[in-house]
Order: structure tokens, then sequence, then C-alpha cells
């Protein structure tokens, strides 16, 4: 009797167990679109407004792109330079909407064209790694700054489960990552930017929220323990992607040293 009753055990947990993992799969993914469609939508309003010389429609959909996502509709309204969208993406258990909308500033009435140091800490506590990634010396309760001009684009948890590391590791783990990153057009190019470990909700305790624009030097998070970390220090990317794992663009061809 023993061994069917185990068989049928463990039937069960596997059927069980597919449900939670697709619920888990599904909650990821409404995370994950939820920026996608404020970043799309400011992408599209800076079309609309000049800061990019791409098609307001056309920038939302290479932001939907990019995180696996479908752009299903694309209002523009010129006349006050705001634009909404609808993003869909496909889940094991159903399909995932996110809707979103942002005006643009004309980029003559904005910004000061010039990048700063985005720690309070002048220092490097490491080096490359994870990609393009340094570890800017920030001591906790530290104010992080933004490293020029930006839109912000997500704030808070990032979803990204337990690294490797903090796997092996257990005692570095602090609970989820939270980040700040931020959108930036620099030179005919859109840079991304992240700070993480940064201390819970510290960016919306300074007023500020997916959408709002920020100058250069401007405070948009405090260092903090979250996410997988030894100590206090503020993670950082520059990249081409609107995200914060495996930077790709070197920090310091943009920032002026500490």
């Amino acid at each position: 009797m023993s061994a069917p009753v185990l068989l049928g055990c463990a039937a069960a947990a596997l059927c069980l167990g597919i449900p939670v993992l697709a619920a888990g799969s599904h909650l990821v993914a409404a995370q994950r679109i939820t920026g996608a469609a404020d970043a799309a939508a400011l992408a599209a309003a800076d079309s609309l407004t000049g800061w990019l010389a791409d098609e307001p429609c056309e920038a939302a959909t290479e932001v939907a792109r990019s995180v696996g996502a479908n752009l299903q509709r694309c209002d523009t309204n010129p006349a006050l330079g705001e634009v909404r969208v609808i993003l869909t993406v496909g889940t094991p258990i159903g399909t995932v909407t996110a809707r979103a909308r942002a005006g643009g500033v004309p980029p003559e009435k904005y910004g000061s064209g010039v990048w700063t140091w985005p720690a309070a800490v002048g220092g490097v506590a490491q080096g490359f790694h994870d990609g393009l990634a340094v570890d800017l010396a920030a001591p906790l309760g530290s104010t992080l700054y933004a490293p020029y001009d930006a839109v912000i684009i997500a704030a808070g948890p990032d979803g990204g489960g337990v690294p490797a590391v903090c796997r092996t590791t257990p005692g570095w783990w602090r609970g989820e990552n939270e980040t700040v990153i931020m959108r930036h057009d620099y030179g005919g190019r859109t840079i991304y930017s992240s700070h993480n470990h940064v201390k819970p909700g510290s960016t919306s305790t300074l007023g500020l929220k997916v959408g709002s624009r920020v100058r250069a030097g401007q405070p948009v998070a405090t260092a903090g323990m979250s996410g997988c970390t030894s100590g206090p220090h503020s993670h950082f990317t520059l990249s081409t992607r609107p995200e914060n794992s495996f930077p790709n663009l070197n920090p310091f061809s943009f920032l002026s040293q500490p």
C-alpha cells in the first residue's frame, strides 16, 4: 500500500505545483509589463514633444518589444503632448494587460545637460562585475542622486528573486532588491541608469514616482541594504536597455571621476 500512496502524494504535489508556478510567472509578468507600459508611454511622449527622433508609437513599440510585450494601442494628443498606451503579454494562465499615460516636456524647457557623481561619497567599493556594473561607496542612509537629467521608469522591488550567490551565502539575503531605474536622453541616445540595494520606499518618500522628471544631482533614493548584499553600497548600472541587470555601458565613459 505504501508505494501507491507515495505515488499519489507525489502526483498531487506535482499537480498543485504547476498552478503555483504558473501563478508566480503571471505575477512576475504583471510587474514587468507595468513598468514597461510606463516606459513606453514616456518614450512616445518624448518623441511627440521633440526629445527623440522616432515616431511616437514606434518608440513605444520598441520599448514593448524589449520586454517581450505587444503594443495593443497607442493614442497621441499632439495639442497636449500626451500619449496613452496599452500593452499585453501572454503567460501560462492568461494575458496580462497594462495601461499608461504620459505627457511630454519639450527638451529646451528641461535639463542641465551635465553628468554628475550619483552618490554622496566619492568612491567605488567594487569595480566591474555582472557586466559593467560598479558598486558605489554609499554609507547606510546616505543620499543617492540622478547622474543626469532623467525620467524615473521604475521604483521599488525589481522582482529578480534570490541570486545564486545568496543561495550559497544566505546571510547576505536581505529581502527583495529595491531599485530606482532612470531613463536619460543624451546625445541622441536613450540610456538607462539604476541604483540598487536602496532603502525600501525611499524614492516615494522624496515625492518621486514612475514618470517623475529629475535633474542631474537631484536625490532619488537612500542607500540601504535590500537585495543580496554583504554591506551598504549602490550597485550602479548604465545600459542601453531599460533594466538593472548586466549593463552594457561603462559608467566612467559618462560620469566625472569621484
